[in-house]
């Protein structure tokens, strides 16, 4: 029989559920990077598009740099929260539990307290690294606050564009013309922005448009398609864009998460925010160790793990916690591979 408490046990657990709704962090930030050390080091680079120079047969080759890049170190916020499961606990009959003679004794109920207690705190990890992408994607860095520290995880991403009142997304104004500027500027790095994602007032602004209504109604050549569904990642898929200089996706993201600050639910994407990126550029989701003290053993134990689940007893209180904690940053590998524009409504 299987020690349900057993750290091993519950990563194998953890592999098994269902990850909630994660646009951002599936489809732009998926590859994984587990450091033995809290600290984990992200690099970037600039992509350039540089041709071969010609040569005098008598000098030999034209010497050429390498192109550099940037190393930094940086110590990712600890994501770890518990929860008790005391006797008081596992004496009450679970949700959905017949009240009567249910079958269930106080440790089996405590298994599925265990059980039910380790998904939701990791899908509370998972909201926070879909929220965590989503804001290095539309602000070029991450705001990391809590109790007792203030930091800012700044990428140096400069492609952002906080649209004026004059150049907001009206019905008359040249959406096409805007977004075809974006791309070029991201093409000339040598990269192909073929996704658009759009808030839910920008997508709005963006239908309405009376330019791209005149693409979407052209039958003889198609340049626009509206296609509505909704993917499993939550995210909604509008259709595309085929003109020149302009070939992409176009999708809304429409997910929400509940700030407990405000005590309000809030989208990953702000409503007004357009972002147009090259979706082949795989960036990196970092990961720092996690050290702690091992209940059985009494020694320090260090996990180089995306998620690192625990369980431990206080004896004298009769309480057993269960826990799940993280150490995460998601790190833009190209921070020339996308553009923002901002309150485009």
């Amino acid at each position: 029989m299987p020690d349900y408490y057993d750290p091993k046990y519950l990563r194998g657990v953890i592999k098994l559920i269902h990850p909630v709704k994660s646009f951002f962090k599936d489809r732009f930030f998926p590859e994984a990077v587990k450091f033995p050390t809290e600290s984990v080091e992200f690099e970037f680079y600039d992509s350039g598009m540089k041709i071969a120079p010609y040569a005098n047969g008598r000098s030999g080759p034209v010497a050429i740099e390498h192109e550099g890049y940037r190393v930094e170190r940086y110590t990712p916020a600890l994501l770890s929260m518990k929860r008790a499961i005391t006797n008081d606990l596992i004496a009450q009959k679970l949700l959905g539990e017949s009240p009567y003679n249910s079958g269930m004794t106080p440790e089996e109920r405590a298994q599925e307290i265990a059980a039910n207690d380790l998904e939701e705190l990791t899908a509370m990890i998972y909201r926070k690294q879909e929220y965590m992408c989503a804001r290095v994607l539309q602000d070029g860095q991450l705001a990391i606050t809590g109790t007792g520290f203030n930091e800012l995880a700044d990428f140096g991403f400069t492609n952002i564009e906080n649209t004026g009142s004059g150049d907001q997304w009206t019905s008359s104004y040249d959406i096409v013309g805007k977004l075809k500027t974006k791309a070029q500027l991201i093409r000339s790095q040598g990269l192909n922005p073929d996704t658009l994602i759009l808030g839910v007032d920008a997508a709005n602004a963006l239908l309405d448009n009376t330019k791209i209504q005149k693409l979407l109604d052209n039958r003889r050549i198609i340049s626009g398609q509206i296609d509505p569904k909704e993917l499993e990642s939550g995210c909604e898929y509008l259709g595309g864009l085929i003109l020149p200089g302009l070939f992409c996706d176009i999708y809304c993201d429409n997910e929400y998460y509940y700030d407990d600050d405000t005590k309000t639910s809030k989208p990953y994407l702000d409503a007004d925010t357009a972002i147009l990126i090259d979706s082949k550029v795989r960036n990196n989701m970092l990961y720092g160790a996690i050290t702690y003290i091992d209940q059985k053993s009494s020694q320090h134990v260090t996990e180089m793990n995306e998620y690192v689940p625990r369980t431990w007893v206080d004896v004298e209180s009769s309480i057993q916690y269960i826990s799940v904690s993280s150490r995460c940053l998601p790190c833009p590998v190209d921070i020339r591979s996308w553009a923002v524009m901002k309150d485009v409504i």
